[in-house]
């Protein structure tokens, strides 16, 4: 017998009951980009914020959703960072995720990760794009299901594009462009978001930019020259 495996299949508070009955805001947490071990001491620290009145949810995006009242969101936020606990940005922006390097016994590609998460994460963009750095081949952490896909290996990545992450047409993402040299892999990305943030539609995805211009010249001249500016007019000018 299965014990409490089917128990409460309806869960009492949820973020959109509680907003019913006050405002409440919903926050992403977790440990980190990388790490994915929460401490016993961080665990106390989201109960003690999220309070009888609050709700905690596991997500999928390897974070734990919190809801909270909205007028203790300031000190809900800085008893949560002073724990050591990583809180996501929200909104249409950039969003960096990454495996956990086989918690912490492949490391190679960690270095760079947070340097693109320095230069990317937040960038405003006409859809929130995420981008998911695995780091080794195995990928172990779904790099090519989301909507920019970075698998390592042997100093270069693999770059996957235009994964639809849900519903009846989800797909994986197509390979763009193989060993990209770490060195300009950051490059690369930026000329990406900046195509993205200069020709998608409003509020377009990017999974449906990718599969409107997929082929469109601009984007074999990004694979040879990641490095390489175009103006608007440009791009707006090639086939």
């Amino acid at each position: 017998m299965t014990i409490n495996a089917f128990s409460h299949n309806i869960p009492e508070k949820t973020f959109a009951k509680l907003n019913k009955e006050g405002e409440y805001t919903r926050l992403a947490v977790s440990p980190g980009i990388i790490n994915k071990h929460y401490t016993p001491a961080q665990f106390q620290t989201i109960a003690e914020v999220v309070g009888v009145s609050g709700a905690i949810k596991y997500s999928a995006s390897y974070s734990m959703l919190l809801s909270v009242p909205t007028i203790e969101l300031t000190t809900a936020k800085r008893k949560l960072e002073k724990a050591g606990l990583y809180i996501a940005k929200q909104g249409q922006i950039v969003a960096m995720k990454a495996c956990d390097f086989c918690d912490g016994d492949k490391m190679e590609a960690a270095q760079i990760t947070e340097e693109l998460y320095q230069q990317l994460e937040g960038l405003e963009v006409p859809s929130r794009i995420r981008i998911n750095m695995n780091g080794c081949a195995s990928a172990c952490y779904n790099a090519v299901y989301d909507d920019m896909g970075l698998v390592y290996q042997k100093d270069s990545f693999d770059v996957y594009l235009g994964a639809v992450p849900m519903g009846k047409n989800a797909q994986a993402g197509e390979l763009f462009v193989k060993k990209v040299p770490v060195q300009d892999i950051e490059n690369l990305l930026q000329e990406i978001i900046r195509i993205y943030k200069e020709l998608a539609h409003q509020k377009e995805p990017f999974y449906k930019f990718y599969k409107r211009t997929k082929a469109a010249d601009y984007w074999q001249t990004i694979k040879n020259h990641p490095g390489n500016r175009m103006t608007r007019n440009k791009l707006l000018n090639m086939p």
